[in-house]
């Protein structure tokens, strides 16, 4: 066992699904439904955490990158992109490495973090790590998860230890456009000792997740819940004016940034239906600012 998680209640290993990685035949056809990253161009999470507004965006990049765990067992992993603000300012970017395995699990191979400070700076990196570098390459989701199988997302000594419990499987969620069937719940150990509840869902990957008073809640998938017709012009306009306000408002300039800002309230005022709940509540407090 790693050091430092001997006082853990963590699982019996002949619970535990990840002790050996498969074979990757196909690594980059992330399909499985409950983690399906390769479909997946962009998610938006919002929630809270200390009690301050927080917003994650997450982006399937188009390159992929090696990732070579022993001198016999190269990877190649889709590369994922993650961007999280805490009460409007940028928190931390990190890019995550994905690959699936021949019977349909998927496995998490590593990240590079870059956690920022008040001012907007790099601070630190110490949440990065590699397969084959710093631990072992870790299942993020099982291929047919079932009622009380055991996983790690993550098992690396003094950086991150996540172990998940399957609770609860083929439940209906509420999702952006409507009830979601298919869930799955897991319960997720921590190397401090607490829990946390997550939620992931069919088309969507992970969906909830709730850690002690913070929650980070699923407001939009794309193209999960892409409109199935031309995007209205008031988007448009939308975009248009974010565009013309970005670098006024940047220079401190909030002159040259208003009309802008007047454009922008004006586009997101004539919306009329079909705006997910989670994500119409953060345009809402983003247009009052």
């Amino acid at each position: 066992m790693a050091a430092g998680l001997e006082k853990l209640p963590v699982a019996p290993e002949s619970k535990r699904l990840d002790i050996t990685a498969p074979k990757f035949s196909k690594p980059t056809e992330i399909t499985n439904p409950l983690f399906p990253v390769s479909r997946l161009r962009s998610v938006i999470f919002n929630g809270k955490v200390d009690g301050k507004p927080f917003r994650t965006e997450t982006t399937l990049l188009p390159e992929t990158r090696t990732i070579e765990w022993s001198p016999s067992q190269r990877v190649e992993a889709r590369v994922s992109q993650y961007h999280a603000y805490l009460d409007g300012r940028i928190e931390e970017v990190a890019l995550d490495y994905y690959a699936q395995a021949d019977d349909g699990s998927v496995w998490y191979l590593g990240e590079d973090v870059y956690d920022y400070d008040r001012g907007g700076l790099v601070d630190s990196t110490l949440g990065s790590w590699l397969a084959g570098r710093e631990g072992p390459p870790e299942m993020i989701m099982p291929a047919d998860p079932d009622v009380g199988d055991v996983h790690r997302a993550e098992n690396i000594p003094a950086i991150a230890f996540e172990e998940v419990e399957i609770k609860t499987t083929d439940k209906t969620v509420d999702g952006p456009p409507g009830p979601v069937k298919g869930a799955m719940v897991g319960r997720e150990l921590h190397d401090d000792g607490t829990y946390s509840e997550k939620v992931f869902a069919p088309g969507y990957g992970e969906f909830y997740s709730a850690h002690e008073g913070d929650t980070e809640a699923l407001a939009l998938a794309v193209p999960t819940d892409g409109l199935k017709r031309p995007p209205p012009p008031e988007l448009s306009a939308l975009s248009r004016a974010g565009a013309e306000l970005l670098d006024p408002a940047r220079s401190g300039d909030w002159k040259s940034a208003s009309p802008g800002s007047r454009n922008a309230s004006r586009a997101w005022a004539y919306r009329t239906e079909g705006v997910p709940p989670r994500l119409a509540a953060e345009m809402e407090s983003a247009s009052r600012r």
